[in-house]
């Protein structure tokens, strides 16, 4: 009993340290179940400029004026770091290895489980996750102020930069997610657009506008496929096979089907009744892709000849019957590219031309503009784009702290460690 006294009085162990990391979890777990993930947008500016303040001048006063209790000390030994950093390494393990949803999804795409309950598919806004972190920037915070009690060297600069930029990094992100914006913008061809819409479907009126020069859509040449008259499922089903288009002359076997492209045309007009289907080229808006093939295989006493044609928003697919049971078909085209030409405006001024596209963003003052989705009802022919428009106003903070730590390990790259 003495002996447990003293430990607990005096906690200077590994022990202690993984009783203190999971009961933090444990505290952050039960919150979790009562109320559910953290709402980032409820600690948002000036609350988490609050909180970010309050919890750095609460670290400067326990380092002066209890600089000899004990507890601060541990606090900043490695007995304390191990243990905290090995139950986060865990969490981080549990979020690499489960789906991840964003706080924009509603609760209803998340699989109904206990590990939605617990947080897990909305990791970073768990109240365990944010708990674990704020409890290593205690640590790493206590253990940066320890150094400054030593005798200081200029190859001390590596070390401070490292655990400095770690903790800017680590505390810009966690109360920076309150402030950030995610929104999207719908913007038709032609039209300048200054509204965005946020998850919860509410308009926002911004200091950023967007004018829609042109939309393109880059579509794959179009394909073939065999496919189950009754199912509608490709063939074979346990390993479906397609072909794409190359050039007009070509023979290629499908499940069983020697199949010859006889005719090409990238925008047609596909007009049907119960008699015939007439194919004839269009160039214009709502043209279909259509191609002529001759189909022949070894229960066929002649060859099938007719058009396929996936169809657009103007006209219907075609297929192919080969007999009762099959048919060739063409498959809407995969999108390739699609690119927004578009000129943007920001209320100070500033105005910028761009391309965006799908991983190619513009990033214009303190907002960054991704290509996010189009009109997919009218497929290539559409005149409509929509953006996501994202701004976070601690980017810049984060970003400190990352190049602090690249240059505290380049510092240490380049020092080595001090030779005796």
């Amino acid at each position: 009993m003495n002996n447990s006294r003293k430990t607990w009085e005096k906690p200077w162990n590994y022990t202690e340290g993984f009783i203190v990391a999971g009961g933090i979890a444990l505290a952050g777990l039960l919150l979790q179940f009562s109320l559910g993930n953290i709402n980032p947008t409820d600690f948002g500016s000036p609350i988490n400029i609050i909180i970010g303040a309050l919890f750095v001048v609460g670290l400067l006063c326990c380092h002066f004026l209890l600089k000899d209790n004990h507890i601060i000390r541990w606090l900043s030994s490695v007995r304390s770091t191990f243990p905290a950093l090995l139950i986060m390494l865990l969490f981080i393990i549990i979020l690499g290895l489960t789906p991840q949803f964003t706080v924009n999804e509603p609760q209803a795409h998340l699989p109904d489980n206990i590990f939605r309950r617990m947080g897990w598919y909305r990791m970073t806004t768990s109240w365990a996750f944010v708990f674990l972190c704020f409890y290593t920037l205690v640590i790493l915070g206590f253990t940066t102020l320890k150094k400054t009690r030593q005798p200081q060297s200029w190859r001390l600069i590596g070390f401070y930069l490292n655990h400095l930029g770690l903790f800017i990094a680590l505390l810009g992100g966690l109360i920076g997610s309150g402030d950030m914006q995610r929104l999207t913008m719908t913007v038709m061809e032609g039209k300048t657009e200054w509204r965005a819409q946020d998850a919860k479907g509410d308009i926002h009126e911004l200091p950023i506008a967007i004018e829609l020069d042109t939309f393109k859509i880059e579509e794959y040449p179009p394909k073939l496929v065999i496919i189950d008259n009754h199912s509608g499922k490709i063939l074979p089903e346990n390993r479906p096979e397609s072909y794409m288009f190359e050039t007009t002359g070509k023979t290629t076997q499908l499940s069983g089907n020697t199949i010859e492209v006889l005719e090409y045309i990238p925008q047609a007009a596909v007009v049907r009744d119960s008699a015939f289907t007439s194919v004839v080229p269009m160039l214009m808006d709502g043209a279909a892709t259509a191609l002529k093939i001759r189909v022949m295989n070894s229960s066929l006493k002649e060859p099938v000849e007719g058009w396929v044609s996936n169809g657009s928003y103007m006209f219907p697919y075609q297929v192919l019957y080969i007999d009762e049971a099959t048919s060739v078909a063409m498959p809407v085209q995969e999108v390739k590219k699609y690119t927004s030409k578009v000129t943007v405006f920001t209320e100070s001024g500033n105005t910028q031309k761009a391309d965006i596209e799908v991983n190619k963003p513009l990033s214009i003052e303190d907002w960054i503009i991704y290509q996010f989705s189009y009109d997919e009802t009218m497929g290539k022919y559409s005149k409509t784009s929509v953006f996501e428009l994202i701004r976070d106003p601690w980017l810049k903070v984060v970003y400190t702290g990352i190049f602090m730590l690249l240059a505290g390990a380049l510092f240490l790259f380049i020092v080595g460690p001090k030779k005796k």
